[in-house]
């Protein structure tokens, strides 16, 4: 009976490994070890047959058999439930991430016990052979106590982050440390360890029923919990108030490389962010919404060092991306919201986390962080209000077209001028572009605006001679999306024609935040674009991760200082220092100069006395309507004094 009892178990087994093969995914970290511990499982109750095998064949088998047979049956049985821990720790914490001397840490304990275990037939310290009888050694209760203590230790563990996993994980280990706690009843009423092997098998099979719903809740590419599970965490466990905090972190690149790369690629970057996000926090409760967005939660009683996070996912995704042999920069936007100030809790937290959601990118950074508590439903409101704003504007042709002057240091006069979008709704009143080409560029807007900039300053060239005014071009602004839209050369030659002007007429600006997407795909652009005979300006140099090799890699022809750099060149002696050195060096690479912001007559002596090229700012003139732009220049290249930090006209 006892050999067909434990020959059912094995085919039981076998079923399960087989199962566990076709459901469990092959990159599930613990997919590994969980069949190694099926595996050991079977070999232990093959062993439990040889037992009994022997048992019938008393006499038949020496004394070194026997206790080979018993030992290997022991060191099984610590080998088993040593894997079943790992395999649970596997689960609820990442020890894939950590070293190797401190993931065998776990095996030190049942290492140490085989080495006594296969060492004893000497020593007498567990187990011995003598006259055909199998004796227990001064120290055979560490084999039972090893065992119970990775028992114990698998399901504490299990039963700490079970909050933190679907639910019918802590059901599951509800369920074993339920049956374990009988049969230790039992064990200590009876002395019977006979229920042993049942209760293995149980173990093993509510684990892996464990395990393969728990599939069902994870994603299929970055192999993170899915947006299920994330859904039924927040419906069934916000309201206990274990939850300290949640993170919600977006790639901000998602929309521009699903547009403009293979899905395969794109799956490389969600998986690569999975990964990083795993490595830089170690804790379980990391979801993947879909779209280039991560949900984090973060328990009450987990040991989470927030800074420590935000420093470690910086420098993890500082290195740019290999995209298919094009390198770029990726870029995140997280939203943290705290739920233990009262401000978020589980009646309101869908809005608020809508709200975090939709918000917009306020800034360049590599790791954009904001406090979702503090403004989220305000910054979802003005941002609806804003879409709304665009959509009119373009319906009711509200954007206009402003022109700042740009003035050369060596003539004193207008050489140039920057073409500016506003936007003066007449609901919300004006608008920044600072803040509606971020919203317009993330929902799609930015290339309708784009054709109106473009249409606009080209049909602004044709309908003035601007040579006759002293004027060499005028500069237009590109978006990001714009650069990497690659139709651009095309819709740029259509406009040529179609107002019939000289492209050296045009000057083409790009941000440093251009380059952190596609360098190779940017250079090329602009190579095509170039060859139509348009000039190129790198715009907003300073406030970025300026590199002085890195611009000079991109055949720009001018090289824009932002207004901050040039501001703290009057407040710093350093950065004084370093704005003239920037202006010799650029023009060694013969790179012409624009120093923007410039607003008090001191600026402009010493910039000019520097030698920078062109000066632009509210010394000379604000931006200024189109006709307005036109009176200003005719009269300032006449020589009429017209300086005011107003941009009014003066003689």
């Amino acid at each position: 009976m006892k050999i067909s009892y434990n020959v059912l178990i094995i085919s039981i087994l076998l079923i399960c490994i087989w199962f566990s093969a076709i459901v469990i995914k092959k990159n599930v970290k613990y997919k590994k070890i969980f069949m190694m511990l099926m595996v050991s499982a079977i070999a232990f109750y093959l062993t439990h047959i040889t037992e009994n095998v022997m048992l019938y064949n008393v006499g038949r088998f020496s004394d070194n058999i026997i206790f080979i047979e018993r030992a290997i049956h022991f060191v099984l049985l610590g080998q088993v439930y040593s894997f079943f821990a790992y395999v649970m720790v596997n689960i609820v914490d990442h020890v894939e991430y950590y070293n190797m001397p401190k993931r065998m840490l776990l095996f030190w304990p049942v290492i140490i016990l085989d080495i006594l275990i296969l060492t004893s037939q000497f020593t007498h310290l567990i187990i011995y052979v003598q006259g055909g009888i199998l004796y227990q050694g001064p120290l055979f209760f560490l084999t039972i106590m090893l065992r119970d203590a990775y028992g114990l230790f698998a399901l504490v563990r299990g039963y700490m982050k079970r909050e933190l996993l679907p639910p019918i994980f802590g059901r599951s280990i509800r369920m074993i440390f339920g049956f374990s706690v009988v049969y230790l009843l039992v064990y200590l009423f009876t002395g019977d360890d006979s229920y042993s092997y049942s209760i293995i098998l149980f173990e093993l099979l509510v684990l892996q029923l464990a395990l393969l719903v728990v599939e069902f809740y994870k994603e299929n590419i970055t192999g993170l919990f899915n947006v299920e599970a994330f859904n039924e965490y927040i419906e069934k466990h916000l309201k206990r108030e274990k939850c300290k905090s949640i993170y919600l972190i977006k790639l901000k690149n998602y929309d521009y490389l699903d547009d403009s790369y293979s899905s395969e690629n794109l799956q490389l970057v969600v998986k690569n962010i999975s990964e990083i996000l795993k490595k830089s926090t170690m804790i379980s409760a990391i979801f993947y919404l879909g779209n280039g967005r991560y949900a984090m939660i973060v328990g009450k009683k987990e040991n989470f060092d927030e800074k420590a996070f935000f420093d470690n996912l910086r420098e993890n995704i500082s290195t740019p991306f290999d995209f298919g042999g094009a390198m770029i920069q990726l870029s995140l936007f997280v939203a943290v919201m705290n739920m233990t100030n009262g401000k978020i809790n589980a009646n309101n937290f869908n809005k608020y986390f809508s709200a975090c959601d939709e918000m917009r990118y306020r800034s360049e950074d590599i790791i954009e962080v904001i406090q979702g508590d503090s403004f989220g439903i305000h910054q979802l409101q003005r941002y609806r209000d804003v879409e709304e704003a665009i959509e009119r504007a373009l319906v009711e042709k509200e954007f206009k077209m402003f022109y700042q002057p740009i003035v050369s240091t060596e003539t004193g006069k207008v050489i140039s001028a920057e073409a500016l979008i506003r936007l003066n709704d007449r609901i919300l009143g004006f608008i920044s572009p600072e803040e509606f080409i971020p919203i317009s560029e993330t929902n799609g807007k930015i290339l309708e605006i784009s054709e109106f900039v473009i249409d606009s300053v080209f049909k602004f060239v044709s309908d003035h001679d601007i040579k006759a005014y002293g004027m060499k071009f005028i500069e237009m602004n590109l978006s990001v999306v714009q650069c990497m839209d690659k139709n651009l050369a095309e819709k740029l030659e259509y406009y040529l024609q179609k107002y019939n002007i000289d492209p050296t007429q045009i000057n083409l600006e790009i941000t440093e935040t251009a380059t952190n997407f596609d360098e190779n795909s940017l250079k090329e652009q602009i190579m095509n674009i170039k060859k139509l005979g348009f000039t190129f300006s790198l715009d907003d140099y300073g406030t970025g991760y300026s590199n002085l090799v890195r611009v000079l890699e991109y055949p720009v022809d001018i090289i824009k200082l932002d207004k901050s750099l040039v501001w703290s060149a009057f407040t710093d002696n350093d950065s004084f220092i370093t704005i003239k050195n920037l202006i010799s060096m650029f023009h060694d690479v013969r790179r012409k100069l624009v120093a923007e912001g410039v607003e008090s007559q001191e600026q402009m002596d010493s910039l000019t006395e520097m030698g920078c090229d062109y000066l632009q700012g509210y010394f000379y003139s604000k931006a200024v309507e189109e006709m307005e732009f036109v009176t200003f220049v005719q009269r300032f290249n006449a020589g009429v004094k017209l300086r005011g930090i107003d941009g009014g006209l003066q003689q």
